[in-house]
């Protein structure tokens, strides 16, 4: 495959994947499963948290707010950072679940 036509497939795969965390994590979980080279993709709000924290921090240099702007910027930031987190949180229990119950079905006859 050429490089842009991979770049194009890998960008369609982690895209597919990230949405069916965001619509049915438990499903999507369990295809990661059976195909591990997709796990990198469950640490995608990880990625999305570290560069919310950059641009936060970037913004903070360039813009300065006071008042109300202030305590609704303050609000959405923390609900973001708290509903990134549990999600986060939700997305490894289930990986590790389904690693357990794999390894526990994996019995030698």
């Amino acid at each position: 495959m050429k490089k842009p036509v991979f770049a194009i497939f890998v960008a369609y795969v982690w895209t597919k994947t990230l949405l069916g965390l965001v619509i049915t994590p438990y499903k999507s979980v369990r295809e990661m499963t059976r195909h591990t080279v997709l796990v990198p993709v469950l640490f995608s709000p990880l990625i999305g948290l570290i560069i919310l924290f950059v641009i936060g921090r970037m913004g903070s240099f360039v813009f300065e707010v006071h008042g109300f702007k202030r305590t609704f910027l303050a609000l959405s930031l923390s609900t973001g950072l708290i509903s990134i987190l549990l999600w986060q949180l939700l997305l490894v229990y289930l990986l590790l679940s389904f690693y357990i119950g794999l390894k526990g079905n994996r019995r030698t006859y």
